[in-house]
């Protein structure tokens, strides 16, 4: 005798025929994501989106963790992840990471002797030369300086 279901066991179209996967490729996404708040809303986020946009959001997600990081950027600035999924912010153009600078950056070159070796290599003179003083050098130093100022070269 056969009976008829009104609940298929087949998939819906809504849903799609790999639904397995969402679980799966979600729990990836949550394990990466930095911040981890209203996980229930980012699971429904998660499941809106279609299979090739779930990949693209997994393979974009390194690079936006990577990113925040070297931008200092603090958690509370960090959008959520149901907020990250429904904004389509994998698509995002990232911020350009500014370069490192030294500890020292900021101090004029000639405020330590270090500065002052530094500021020679750039220029393209040696070092200090036995003997002299840091008046000298620095003047020599300066003169480099202003020699490429003038004429685009150094001594």
């Amino acid at each position: 005798m056969q009976s008829l279901s009104l609940f298929p066991e087949a998939k819906s179209a809504r849903t799609g025929a790999a639904d397995d996967a969402p679980s799966v490729d979600f729990g990836r996404f949550w394990a990466m994501y930095p911040r981890k708040r209203a996980k229930p809303a980012a699971e429904r986020a998660w499941a809106k989106l279609k299979a090739k946009d779930r990949a693209a959001a997994l393979a974009a997600l390194p690079q936006h963790v990577d990113n925040w990081r070297a931008l200092g950027t603090e958690q509370i600035h960090i959008p959520h992840p149901a907020t990250w999924l429904n904004g389509r912010r994998w698509e995002d153009e990232l911020d350009p990471v500014p370069a490192k600078q030294t500890r020292s950056a900021g101090r004029p070159w000639w405020t330590s002797h270090q500065l002052m070796e530094l500021k020679a290599r750039e220029v393209g003179i040696a070092g200090a030369r036995p003997g002299e003083e840091l008046l000298q050098f620095r003047a020599r130093i300066q003169a480099a300086i202003d020699e490429t100022d003038r004429y685009g070269r150094s001594t």
